[in-house]
């Protein structure tokens, strides 16, 4: 870099300096700001409750710019933070070092989550907004797992495994199921010991979370173990834990592994833990009182089924509902099966462990009955609007899809109208474990589940051949009375699904009707021209494909718990409660408005039906108007979205904008000059072509 070219870069330090300055300027706390806490009162405040903290230091210039942030956040949340008995505290680490030191604090500024018992989890978002503060807080404090403020004075029920002690139980000789976990240390007899656990930070937190489980599971009659790997290092290595053995990658970091061990079997009696680490108990829970529970296949009746059909209600009072189950039933004859008919259960039992919410059961009767009675009761619903044509079932299109043979496999879903049925046609598709669990994977996912800010992208993956569209309701459980408002909602979005649904069955039915004419058309044309006998017998046994795409995917978001999803997957626009979205899962294109550009609601079930309609089945639309849509994170909402931050910023922002546009204009007139001089030098070392020579000849 030349001098010249330094003393320019040197003359915007200035500007640089009035930057950093006007962008941590010390803002004035609010009314009632609380000072920090200390060693003295650390303790104390923690048992009243939840409390996010957040570790500074004054020195910080990361931590003075989320100072106003803090400030704001702590002002508008204070008020409902009482209600949820959640509250925003901070730590001043260079007056409090000894309490920052007890807390491994090792980097400012570090946001955490506590409850009486200590710490439980970090603040993991890269940008701390207000938004995003307050939606942690609004997640968090609805967490039963956060609630349980009891725990310090309990203690875990896991119980410490040698090698052999696990070798005795996946040999067949436990009585009941148990839950283990394996850990990266040699020191863990109790698992509330305090351990160093080395390339591991998730085990601390862990520690917590297995002593629930460990406690919960109790009622369940599931026991819990935990194995030290470092003790156990052939067995660990066999289960495929190695990393837990021995640190193999010291920029990784390592987690705890979980998996259930079945009793009274010596086979298939060992099941991972399927999904990644979690902190959240349920999760562990659920895992296992539904693998143990289907490890069982226990019998379910018609009754039972019925029943399954009428549970409609998502959200209750105290979180989510957990009635968003799916029912896969093995159906047979009792005077035709044979004990082998019985096997492919077996091997169902791991696979099914990684699907949420799916049980297993057998009947021994044949439930087409059963699916035709639940279908038909769906046009008693979709039959609302006087002002159209009856809508009927179609008896030649449920026929069409439900011809099979015992045993087979029934799929129902918790509040579904529609049943799907294993096409079982011969003893090799019943035991062919690939394609049953092909078929039940597509239709796994809930009637309607909760969309969240982590897992949307999963859900717009998901099936993208059969689920064209994601709808999504917006929905609010901020009080008892939004929720009830919410499970309306959620009903009037079914009931255009329902709707929807009869559309794509005919239409679907009319594809393979076509395709069953064109088929007959050939072989009559094959016939008449006198084609070899081989060609018609090999045009008569082409199978017509079954037609079963344009499916809909429903879900609902809790606005009072994601404040920035909207922005943070560049949907715009003002969304409020009662609201619906589509996204069109093949382009990533979004949809607010109907065929008439009024906003998207499911207090319209006629309309929402026909955006359904008009997306997917355009020929069978009531309106020729087409919806128009947005792609999601488009390059222009995110320069809207960076003017939408400046503003949010206030004065500081503005004033960051004006002095970076300064500063490119002095850099350009910098440079400017810069080459001008560049270019005159060059003119004053030129001598002409004499003076060159003679330069020549003296070097010479």
């Amino acid at each position: 870099m030349t001098t010249h070219l330094k003393r320019h870069l040197l003359a915007f330090l200035p500007f640089i300096s009035l930057l950093v300055t006007l962008t941590v300027t010390a803002v004035e706390p609010p009314k009632g700001f609380p000072e920090p806490l200390n060693t003295k009162n650390f303790k104390e405040e923690l048992s009243k409750g939840l409390h996010i903290i957040d570790f500074y230091s004054p020195y910080c210039p990361h931590c003075k710019h989320l100072a106003p942030v803090w400030m704001e956040t702590w002002e508008e949340f204070k008020d409902e933070g009482k209600k949820l008995n959640i509250t925003f505290s901070q730590v001043n680490c260079i007056e409090s070092a000894d309490l920052c030191s007890d807390e491994n604090i090792a980097f400012f500024p570090d946001v955490r989550l506590y409850n009486p018992s200590g710490y439980l989890k970090s603040f993991t978002e890269r940008l701390k907004t207000k938004e995003s503060l307050i939606a942690f807080a609004r997640k968090e404090s609805m967490d039963p797992d956060n609630l349980d403020i009891d725990l310090g004075s309990v203690l875990s029920q896991s119980q410490h495994l040698e090698g052999f002690d696990f070798i005795k139980l996946i040999a067949g000789k436990a009585d009941r199921p148990y839950l283990v976990s394996f850990w990266p240390t040699k020191n863990l007899k109790d698992s509330d010991d305090s351990v160093n656990f080395e390339n591991c930070d998730k085990c601390h937190e862990f520690q917590r979370t297995w002593k629930i489980v460990s406690r919960q599971l109790i009622s369940e009659d599931i026991k819990t173990g935990h194995v030290n790997c470092e003790s156990n290092p052939t067995l660990c290595e066999e289960l495929g834990f190695s990393d837990l053995v021995k640190i193999t990658n010291h920029r990784g970091d390592r987690e705890p592994k979980v998996a259930l061990v079945l009793p009274n079997k010596t086979s298939n009696n060992l099941i991972d833990y399927p999904k990644g680490f979690s902190v959240k108990s349920k999760d562990y829970v659920d895992f296992a009182r539904r693998t143990f529970a289907n490890s069982k296949f226990p019998n379910i009746t018609r009754e039972d089924l019925i029943t399954v059909n009428r549970r409609i209600d998502f959200l209750k009072e105290k979180g989510p509902s957990y009635n968003n189950d799916i029912h896969l039933v093995f159906s047979y004859d009792p005077e035709t099966v044979v004990t082998e008919d019985f096997d492919i259960l077996e091997y169902l039992i791991e696979p099914l462990s990684k699907i949420p919410n799916i049980y297993l059961h057998q009947i021994d009767k044949n439930l087409i009955d059963l699916s035709h009675d639940i279908l038909e009761s769906m046009y008693e619903k979709i039959n609302y609007n006087t002002s159209e044509a009856q809508k009927n079932f179609n008896e030649e299109y449920f026929t069409m899809n439900t011809v099979t043979q015992l045993p087979t496999f029934f799929l129902f879903r918790d509040g579904d109208y529609v049943s799907h049925v294993y096409p079982g046609y011969s003893t090799t598709e019943m035991r062919n474990i690939k394609e049953i669990m092909r078929w039940v994977q597509k239709y796994s996912n809930p009637l309607a589940t909760e969309i969240t800010s982590s897992n949307l992208r999963e859900w717009m993956s998901f099936q993208t051949e059969s689920y064209s569209n994601l709808a999504i309701q917006l929905v609010s459980t901020g009080s008892d009375k939004q929720i009830k408002g919410s499970n309306t909602l959620i009903r009037k979005l079914l009931l255009a699904s329902f709707d929807y649904e009869h559309v794509r069955m005919e239409d679907n039915f009319e594809q393979i009707n076509d395709k069953r004419t064109n088929k007959a058309d050939s072989i009559k044309l094959l016939k008449e021209k006198k084609a070899p006998a081989d060609k018609v017998v090999d045009k008569m046994r082409e199978e017509i494909p079954h037609i079963d795409n344009n499916k809909l995917l429903l879900g609902y978001l809790d606005v009072s718990k994601e404040r920035n999803f909207f922005r943070r997957f560049g949907i715009i626009g003002d969304h409020k409660v009662g609201d619906v979205i589509i996204i069109d899962k093949s382009n990533n294109f979004y949809y607010t408005k109907d065929n008439f550009g009024n906003t998207l609601t499911s207090n319209e079930p006629l309309l929402l039906r026909e955006a359904f309609v008009s997306l997917n089945i355009p020929s069978k639309a009531l309106y020729s108007s087409k919806m128009k849509g947005r792609l999601m994170n488009s390059p222009f909402h995110n320069a809207f979205s960076f003017l939408d931050i400046v503003h949010q910023n206030g004065i500081y922002g503005y004033l960051c904008i004006i002095i970076l546009i300064i500063m490119i204009l002095k850099s350009l007139s910098l440079y400017k000059k810069y080459k001008i001089r560049k270019h005159y030098r060059s003119k004053r070392n030129a001598v002409g072509i004499l003076g060159n020579a003679e330069k020549k000849k003296n070097q010479d």
